[in-house]
């Protein structure tokens, strides 16, 4: 069967983790709250309200999925901080920035979603996040990126997480391609590749540490740039929608 569209995982498998994290976040939300909300804050008293109020889940639970403003609304809550709508969103936002700061695209990744581009093929993004797609389109628009993804689904968005199929078919939806005609690329595989495989795409797996030599009903690569070969001669630059 042809495959017309490929997507793609973002952390570990588009992108390299920034130089952020959620202490960084926390201690920006932090500084945020002593400025704006007149309360004594310390970094730590926001990563303590952070991890009390995010739920614990496996990775490969594949149930309701948190987003951002609801994580720090809770967490202000906690800490006994009057917050308005506003600033649970505009600390959402520093969040996000701080923790993405320093992010960057693995540079086989650049090459193949533009030879994807190119030759014609629809390409985007399923990731499980807290931070929904309006969070990541400055910071894709800012790599560069943002000519070459036509979807970009979060967990965030759907409220189900990877391996729940929910995000793989709003991609999908959003693209107007059936799983049939369309491969998964992703990192995990309890999240990413079952949830694809549910979803009915075809599945691969990148290690970019070359652990993983043999899978069970999926390929396994060590970089994106092996996609050609998977892909054979594909679509043409001509190639319609």
């Amino acid at each position: 069967m042809t495959v017309r569209a490929v997507l793609f995982d973002w952390d570990g498998t588009l992108a390299r983790e920034g130089l952020g994290g959620v202490p960084a976040a926390c201690a920006a939300v932090a500084d945020y709250a002593a400025r704006n909300l007149g309360v004594d804050a310390r970094p730590a008293d926001v990563e303590r309200a952070f991890a009390a109020v995010l739920p614990h889940r496996a990775p490969d639970d594949g149930d309701r999925a948190p987003e951002i403003c609801g994580i720090l609304g809770q967490a202000f809550t906690w800490l006994g901080w009057p917050a308005s709508a506003g600033d649970v969103e505009a600390a959402a936002r520093l969040f996000f920035e701080t923790a993405c700061r320093g992010q960057h695209i693995y540079d086989d990744a650049r090459a193949v979603l533009a030879s994807l581009k190119y030759r014609g093929y629809r390409v985007g993004v399923v990731t499980n996040s807290i931070f929904a797609a309006d969070y990541w389109r400055p910071l894709v628009n800012g790599l560069g990126l943002a000519g070459y993804l036509e979807t970009f689904v979060s967990s965030a968005d759907v409220g189900l997480a990877k391996p729940n199929p929910a995000p793989f078919r709003r991609a999908l939806a959003d693209l107007g391609i059936p799983p049939h005609e369309a491969i998964f690329v992703g990192d995990t595989p309890a999240t990413d590749i079952a949830g694809a495989r549910a979803a009915g795409l075809r599945a691969i797996l990148i290690d970019r540490r070359g652990r993983r030599r043999e899978a069970a009903g999926y390929l396994v690569i060590e970089r994106l740039s092996a996609l050609a070969d998977v892909l054979g001669e594909g679509l043409s630059p001509l190639a319609g929608p």
